[in-house]
């Protein structure tokens, strides 16, 4: 079963039942946001490219506190035209496997956008919003209403800290 809601902040959607063996258990949050090649928004500023030629997606990506970066499918990236750079050793729920670290795409939730380098997954694996988007957006889980939200402790305004 799946059940969708919409939030003052974000749809996400809870996958799966709401109660297991008579437990009642947590959802996923999952929510849509879009990636753009940073590099085409520069050229699009720049007056090289018109707007329509910025390479992006929007997606539905898991929130996912154990992931670092977003992580894309390689139809995803190929599609962002995003240019490979370092691979890196990763620790998946499967092991370790080399992945690559590709840049450099602007992401866009909540109407905040940061710059940042996306990882690479396999096909099969849904996109993942890592740690490193939510600190840099200043953004939060909250669990007990299963839900993305903007930082509370400083009244939803976005603030990147410097210390």
């Amino acid at each position: 079963m799946k059940i969708t809601h919409q939030t003052p902040y974000s749809e996400y959607t809870l996958a799966g039942p709401r109660t297991l063996y008579g437990v009642e258990r947590m959802g996923h949050v999952k929510t849509r946001i879009m990636v753009q090649n940073y590099l085409d928004l520069a050229a699009f500023k720049e007056g090289s490219i018109p707007e329509d030629a910025i390479r992006s997606v929007e997606v539905e990506a898991i929130v996912d506190t154990g992931a670092t970066f977003l992580c894309l499918p390689a139809y995803c990236i190929e599609e962002l035209g995003l240019h490979p750079g370092d691979r890196q050793r990763v620790q998946t729920a499967n092991g370790f496997v080399a992945r690559t670290l590709y840049g450099v795409a602007q992401i866009t939730l909540f109407g905040r956008s940061v710059q940042m380098s996306v990882m690479e997954t396999d096909d099969e694996t849904p996109p993942l919003i890592g740690v490193l988007v939510l600190e840099a957006l200043d953004l939060v889980v909250d669990p007990r209403r299963e839900r993305l939200i903007p930082n509370p402790d400083y009244g939803g305004q976005w603030t990147v800290h410097a210390f």
